[in-house]
């Protein structure tokens, strides 16, 4: 995952994997791989998702400050 990761992009990939091992038709070795391959994903969307948390949180509080100073 060397580019940069695309939220929606990283949710289909990590649907697939999580479909290859429901499936149960790789061999067990190819499951731990494509696991450890699911948990990087999620970590990298989980990343995703606190950046734009820490975004919003961002906007509000802008939001709110500016709705202040019009009020003063």
């Amino acid at each position: 995952m060397s580019k940069k990761l695309n939220y929606e992009d990283g949710i289909a990939q990590l649907e697939e994997i999580v479909n290859t091992l429901e499936q149960g038709s790789i061999s067990l070795e190819e499951s731990f791989k494509a696991y450890k391959q699911g948990m990087e994903l999620y970590k990298a969307l989980k990343a995703i998702l606190d950046e734009g948390d820490a975004r919003i949180e961002e906007l509000t509080r802008q939001s709110a400050q500016e709705e202040q100073n019009a009020d003063a």
